[in-house]
């Protein structure tokens, strides 16, 4: 029998509070993740939910990962888990004489499969890293190319200014002087 869980008792076992299991929840849900309803709208969860989110908060302690990044992530290591779950149940074991020796085999590739995901994950985990380090100096030389725009915009409007000024100033000058003083 699988064990159901509460919010509050979700929320003691991952040590966070209800609005943070909210959030993770709403944001698994906006990435397609099934979570179980009661008939009041409540969510419930089962072991397979508590291993998601624990998933998620691992990912999400990750430096460089944002909750939407960590959310897809997660998306993508159930999806995998539903896979890996699926495939174990398509493959009957074959009975024979050497029954112990075919398990064992299975046994064996599934192990390989898993291996396989958890390198899949490590280098995805990895590749996500260097991007959020890449976005992370573009977005510092795009801000730094805002500042430089802005200073320039704030010099030329002081330029501008001085230079109205200079030119009414001439233009005063030029009107106060008499007819005969053209010359100067």
């Amino acid at each position: 029998m699988t064990t159901k869980y509460s919010p509050s008792d979700l929320q003691e076992l991952l040590g966070i509070d209800a609005s943070t299991l909210r959030k993770y929840a709403s944001l698994l849900e906006g990435h397609g993740y099934p979570v179980q309803r009661n008939n009041r709208g409540h969510r419930t969860y089962f072991e397979k939910d508590v291993i998601t989110l624990r998933k998620l908060i691992e990912f999400c302690n990750q430096e460089g990962m944002t909750m939407d990044r960590s959310a897809e992530a997660v998306m993508t290591w159930v999806s995998e888990e539903y896979k890996l779950v699926t495939l174990s149940e398509e493959v009957p074991l074959q009975t024979s004489n050497d029954g112990d020796l075919e398990q064992n085999t299975d046994t064996n590739e599934l192990l390989d499969r898993i291996e396989h995901l958890e390198q899949i994950n490590v280098e995805l985990i990895k590749l996500l890293k260097e991007k959020a380090v890449r976005e992370a100096k573009q977005e510092e030389k795009i801000n730094l190319i805002f500042k430089y725009v802005e200073r320039m915009e704030q010099l030329e409007k002081e330029r501008s200014k001085m230079f109205n000024e200079e030119t009414r100033k001439q233009i005063a000058a030029a009107e106060q002087r008499k007819w005969w003083q053209w010359w100067r």
